[in-house]
C-alpha cells in the first residue's frame, strides 16, 4: 500500500554556490501544500453488500462507600460484546436507501462480575431480517416478511443503516476536497447524534471531533485517515454516580462512496459522584476501561 503522507519536513540547509567571495542568497522555500481527499457520495445500488465486524470492550472496578453502610459496596465488572452482520440493499432511489436485508452471524457477550462468568446470546443472533421504510415508519419483519417479536426487532434496529432518508454521517462529508489538517465539524455532530440516539436519554456526548490526518492510497481508491476524539457520559437510572469516558482513536474513510473502513475508539472510565450522592453522604472510588472496534467490508452482488 502505497502511503502519501500529511507533511514533508525537510530539515537541513543548501548552501549557495560562491561568488566573487559572496555567498549568494537563498533560494525561497518552495511552499508545501497538504495532501487532499475528495469524498465522493454515490447513488445505492439494489445488491450492494457490505459486511460489518463491531466489538466493545468494557471492564469496571468500583468501591462506593456510605456512613450509614456496614461495609463499602464493591464491584468488578467486565462486558465484552460482539456481532457480525451483512447488509444487502434491495431497494433504493438515489442516495436513499428503501430496503434491506440483514443477515446476522453471531451476536452476544460474555460478562464477568465478581469472579463470575455469563454468556448471553443476543435473539438475532444467526438469523436474517428484513426492513423496509413504509409509511414514514422502519417495518422490521423475518426473512419470510413475517412479523418478528418486539424484542429481535429493537435489536435490528440498532444495526440498520439510515432508511427511507439519506444517510446523516455520509451527508456531513464536505462537497470539496479536504485537506490533512482540516476538522469535521459536521460528521462530529452526527456521529455525537447517532451514539446519543442509539444509547437513550442516560448517554451524552461531548468534545466530539474528528480532524483529517492522512491520505493513504490503495487498490480501492484515496483513504482518508482520521483523528477521532470525543467524551461519553453515562449515569445509569438511579445510580449515584457518573461515568465519564474520554475516548480517542483513529477512522479510515473510502473517498469513493464514503465508506467505513474502520474506527477503533479506547479510553479510560472515570467515576464521578453526582450531587445529590454527595450530599448523602456517599463515596466511591473507581477505574475503568473502554474499547470499541467497527470494521466494514464491501461484499459486493451489485445487479
Amino acid at each position: 500500500m502505497h502511503r502519501v503522507y500529511p507533511f514533508v519536513v525537510s530539515l537541513g540547509l543548501s548552501l549557495a554556490p560562491l561568488a566573487a567571495h559572496a555567498t549568494a542568497p537563498a533560494a525561497p522555500a518552495p511552499e508545501v501544500k497538504a495532501p487532499t481527499i475528495q469524498f465522493k457520495q454515490v447513488n445505492a445500488r439494489v445488491g450492494y453488500q457490505e459486511e460489518l465486524d463491531n466489538a466493545v470492550d468494557m471492564r469496571l472496578a468500583l468501591d462506593l462507600r456510605a456512613s450509614d453502610m456496614d461495609k463499602p459496596m464493591s464491584v468488578a465488572m467486565s462486558v465484552t460484546s460482539s456481532s457480525r452482520h451483512t447488509v444487502t440493499v434491495l431497494a433504493a432511489k438515489g442516495k436513499v436507501i428503501s430496503k434491506v436485508k440483514m443477515a446476522f452471524g453471531d451476536v452476544g457477550e460474555v460478562a464477568e462480575e465478581q469472579g463470575k462468568v455469563q454468556r448471553k446470546a443476543s435473539p438475532i443472533s444467526r438469523k436474517t431480517y428484513l426492513a423496509e421504510w413504509k409509511k414514514d415508519r422502519v417495518v422490521i419483519t423475518n426473512a419470510a416478511g413475517k412479523p418478528v417479536p418486539k424484542e429481535e426487532a429493537d435489536e435490528v434496529a440498532k444495526h440498520l443503516p439510515e432508511l427511507g432518508k439519506p444517510d446523516r454521517m455520509e451527508a456531513a462529508f464536505p462537497k470539496n476536497p479536504l485537506a490533512v489538517g482540516a476538522t469535521l465539524d459536521g460528521f462530529s455532530d452526527a456521529f455525537a447524534k447517532q451514539i446519543v440516539d442509539e444509547q437513550g436519554d442516560n448517554t451524552r456526548v461531548t468534545q466530539a471531533r474528528a480532524r483529517l490526518v492522512e491520505v493513504r492510497q490503495d487498490p480501492r481508491g484515496a483513504v482518508g485517515i482520521f483523528d477521532v476524539a470525543m467524551t461519553v457520559l453515562r449515569q445509569e437510572i438511579n445510580a449515584p454516580f457518573l461515568l465519564t469516558i474520554p475516548l480517542q482513536g483513529q477512522m479510515s474513510v473510502l473517498a469513493e462512496g464514503i465508506q467505513l473502513l474502520e474506527l477503533t475508539l479506547s479510553g479510560p472510565v472515570k467515576v464521578e459522584l453526582t450531587d445529590d450522592a454527595v450530599e448523602q453522604g456517599f463515596e466511591a472510588r473507581g477505574e475503568g476501561a473502554m474499547r470499541l472496534r467497527l470494521t466494514g467490508r464491501k461484499a459486493d452482488a451489485a445487479r
